[in-house]
């Protein structure tokens, strides 16, 4: 039976604090009521971390909380995942946390206070932290302004480090604004793409950090052009989250670049887009980093990208269906049975020409229907 691989989650940590709301988007000068507030651990770290577990794999987490209260109640919230050492407390920092503003309709508003993330570096991860593990991924750095800082050259310093220690990678990106909108983020992604396997942000992310302007959601040629880019940068596979129109993944076709990460060829010049899952929506607050954490299990368990991006997209489906990122996640079989057992996908149209559907996998390829051997 092959090992289970073990994942180090690095980054972003926080404390999310979520009123329950039965209203839409509250107007000026109103008093609404709010149901009961909703405690749960945020950001990349705990979001992908306890995605991963839920799923089934080990894993391991580095980042900072402050010593005050907040601190000690996102300890107690982080129990589940068992002992934890490399979340560790920075003497003097507040805890980080974000009030989630999650309407009826609507996309969701974060009031966000950084806290001790603002001094997280390279060093914040062990050599022991990444001792055993398989995989490194690391979380929202456009609010990790010390891993930014010159030309981000500690989050460079941290993917480099686990390269030479053999473990595949992946690189998040999070909502960019304040001092981060100031930070060349096209020449901080290709310093690091040399040292990261998966680069997977949100479309809009994508748009801001490589600075081209929104256009429609569904235009594919947008999504194309960006993800080409992305491989012009260096990264060798670029997944990119399209909210409700699903995930798109392209891949290089430099079998050096895939081959020194271990590839098979199944996953040489790839263009792939999978419809979204029908959900019971609740919160859509980390969907994100559930179908990160499903895709990166994926991969490391051995799967190809059709495979890869269809777990991730079931497991984003059921993250929503959730008070938080988390809780709808369930073990990878239990995700396997759902899909085998039929659940249905949202309508989807042909992308653009040249793609081809596979009605069997519920994929859209492009460039014909075979996959490429």
């Amino acid at each position: 039976m092959p090992e289970i691989p073990s994942f180090l989650i690095a980054g972003h940590v926080c404390v999310d604090l979520t009123p329950a709301l039965g209203c839409e988007w509250p107007q000026p000068g109103l008093l609404l009521e709010a149901g009961d507030l909703h405690f749960s651990m945020g950001g990349a770290v705990p979001n992908v971390g306890t995605a991963l577990s839920r799923l089934g794999y080990p894993v391991r987490l580095a980042g900072l909380v402050g010593d005050d209260r907040l601190g000690a109640i996102a300890m107690q919230l982080l129990q589940p995942l068992g002992k934890q050492p490399g979340i560790r407390i920075a003497p003097g920092q507040s805890t980080s946390y974000s009030v989630v503003i999650a309407p009826q309709s609507g996309d969701r508003a974060f009031l966000h206070c950084t806290g001790a993330n603002v001094v997280f570096t390279s060093s914040d991860v062990r050599d022991e932290d990444m001792d055993g593990a398989a995989w490194l991924h690391c979380g929202y750095p456009p609010i990790l302004p010390a891993m930014a800082a010159e030309g981000g050259a500690e989050l460079v310093r941290l993917f480099s480090r686990a390269r030479q220690g053999g473990l595949r990678t992946s690189l998040d990106l999070c909502s960019i604004a304040g001092n981060a909108a100031s930070v060349d983020w096209e020449t901080v992604l290709g310093k690091c793409a040399p040292y990261v396997t998966v680069f997977a942000p949100s479309i809009d992310e994508l748009r801001t950090v490589l600075r081209q302007p929104g256009r429609e959601l569904g235009e594919i040629e947008d999504v194309r052009n960006l993800a080409r880019r992305s491989l012009e940068i260096g990264f060798p596979i670029v997944v990119i989250k399209l909210g409700v129109l699903g995930i798109y993944l392209a891949t290089t076709s430099d079998h050096k670049n895939l081959g020194d990460w271990k590839f098979s060829r199944e996953w040489y010049g790839r263009e792939l887009w999978v419809p979204c899952f029908r959900a019971k929506f609740v919160n859509a607050t980390g969907a994100g980093d559930a179908t990160i954490a499903a895709l990166i299990a994926s991969i490391a368990s051995g799967a190809g990208p059709e495979r890869a991006i269809t777990i991730a997209a079931a497991c984003g489906a059921c993250s929503v269906e959730g008070p938080d990122a988390a809780s709808g996640v369930p073990t990878m079989c239990e995700l396997d049975a759902r899909i085998r057992g039929g659940w249905q996908r949202l309508d989807s149209d042909a992308p653009g020409a040249g793609w081809t559907y596979d009605p069997n996998a519920a994929i859209w390829r492009f460039g014909g229907s075979d996959e490429k051997n």
